[in-house]
């Protein structure tokens, strides 16, 4: 059977989106309505994407420059992205309007593509900061990166990847797998369930790292902080590895390294789980 990709190219910006679809209705007094046009809502700065397949979990891919990100899940089968207001850092805006005169806030420009239940939405701006807020199905694969902003996600199961260059990264009442990164931030979470066999990363540079699992989680942990202190509530047993030493030899002179990470199980082990800060300390809360 022949696969049928629709795709949705949005360029979301103040009246002449609108117009755009405005004159492409009156253009075609019957319109199909399975045609792309038709699986998309606009309503101020919201714009509604209707999902290629609702029975199934879509999977949406985010990258800003400046901006925060927030996404939650909620009993819907499409997805709804908000663009918020928008800010302008290239340095080219006036400090004061021209006296008499009143600035008029712009939506943030950006598109949102969609292909066989992919989403993805990207900037028209690398100058201007966005504030997206999205609502998404309970189901969703979400991966969302950021330069400078926050990125929240509440109430999602799926594969998570996040990651912010510049500030924190939550997640709350999150299930599924997750890899979060902050380079300069806080990353916390709470995952209600975990996926039996996934792999998972909580990591920060510079920040705390805060994480609470289910209190059944079957895992192999491995905690560092190179400059704050590891803290946890779980009965974890200890591997003899942890606090081991490597030893190499380059013409003539041995480098010998103390790994300082603490490795060891939780509830009899399962897939490996690392949580790791440079500056700040570790947290592994035991949960529900």
């Amino acid at each position: 059977m022949t696969r049928q990709f629709q795709r949705i190219g949005l360029a979301f910006a103040i009246c002449g989106t609108l117009a755009t679809t405005s004159v492409a209705q009156q253009s075609n007094p019957n319109p199909n309505p399975n045609s792309n046009q038709n699986r998309v809502s606009i309503n101020g700065n919201r714009v509604t994407v209707a999902l290629t397949d609702p029975a199934r979990p879509p999977s949406m891919r985010i990258k800003l420059v400046q901006g925060r990100i927030a996404v939650k899940g909620t009993n819907r089968k499409d997805i709804a992205i908000d663009g918020g207001p928008d800010t302008d850092f290239s340095g080219n805006r006036a400090a004061d309007p021209p006296a008499g005169l009143r600035r008029l806030t712009q939506p943030a420009g950006f598109s949102v593509t969609e292909e066989d239940n992919e989403v993805v939405v990207s900037a028209s701006s690398f100058s201007r900061t966005y504030d997206l807020q999205i609502e998404v199905p309970l189901k969703a694969n979400l991966e969302l990166t950021t330069m400078n902003g926050r990125i929240t996600v509440d109430d999602v199961e799926g594969e998570l990847e996040l990651s912010s260059m510049n500030d924190s990264i939550q997640l709350n009442n999150v299930a599924g797998s997750v890899v979060a990164h902050s380079m300069n931030g806080r990353v916390l979470a709470v995952l209600t369930r975990v996926a039996p066999q996934a792999a998972m990363a909580f990591t920060s540079m510079n920040g705390t790292v805060d994480v609470t699992l289910p209190a059944s989680t079957k895992a192999d942990l491995k905690l560092r902080s190179d400059q704050g202190d590891v803290f946890t509530d779980f009965d974890l047993q200890m591997h003899q590895s942890a606090g081991s030493t490597s030893t190499s030899k380059n013409n003539g002179r041995v480098r010998i390294e103390l790994n300082r990470s603490i490795t060891g199980t939780i509830n009899g082990g399962g897939p490996d789980f690392e949580m790791r800060t440079f500056n700040g300390n570790v947290y592994v809360r035991k949960g529900k």
